[in-house]
């Protein structure tokens, strides 16, 4: 039975990605750039000692 479900799901994983694969791609690089940015900017922060 876990066969017909794993099978359900790799077509549908494969009908996502043909349909999505860019906009996915997408995402993903902005997710990375929103990440770094944020991880930049929490680095420089100056901490105020008091």
């Amino acid at each position: 039975m876990s066969l017909i479900y794993e099978g359900i799901g790799r077509l549908v994983v494969y009908v996502v990605r043909r349909k999505f694969g860019r906009q996915i791609q997408i995402g993903a690089g902005v997710a990375v750039a929103a990440a770094v940015v944020g991880a930049y900017l929490l680095a420089s922060r100056d901490v105020e000692e008091g």
